[in-house]
């Protein structure tokens, strides 16, 4: 049998994340619950790490084969939103040419969310930027070998 103040702890999460769901909406709430592609990439071909105003880290890393995307992953130290970001960035590159992915934006990233607060849409500018940070970094690599 739980005790009251399980049942307490058990129905405050879930007003929280009803309340979150209100606010960011679904996309974003899954992701941030269950983000795809997240963790540090061991012999990635590039990465892109950068540090937004806010303080949160975001780094892309990239398996490039024949100028295409084979694979990409993120990792975040920062909040909801930017895990959400990064996973949306990596999804939108993954299986794509270069030329692709480098069109992809901050604007781009909100769109395919859906939905996040005013005050957190720099997250999706910072993933679009580390990923560009990425994809810089390995054309450099391209140009000197």
């Amino acid at each position: 049998m739980k005790n009251p103040m399980d049942d307490f702890v058990d129905k405050l999460q879930e007003q929280i994340f009803e309340e979150t769901r209100e606010v960011y909406g679904e996309e974003v709430f899954n992701r941030w619950q269950n983000p795809k592609f997240m963790g540090r990439m061991a012999n990635a071909s590039s990465v892109g790490r950068l540090t937004g105003t806010c303080g949160d880290r975001m780094e892309i890393y990239l398996r490039i084969k024949d100028d295409r995307i084979e694979e990409a992953t993120f990792f975040t130290d920062g909040c909801g939103s930017s895990v959400a970001c990064g996973s949306m960035v990596t999804e939108l590159v993954t299986g794509k040419d270069l030329d692709h992915a480098a069109q992809i934006g901050g604007d781009t990233v909100l769109r395919a969310l859906g939905a996040l607060p005013e005050e957190e849409q720099h997250c999706a500018y910072l993933a679009a930027e580390a990923l560009q940070a990425a994809i810089h970094e390995w054309m450099l690599k391209k140009i000197k070998a």
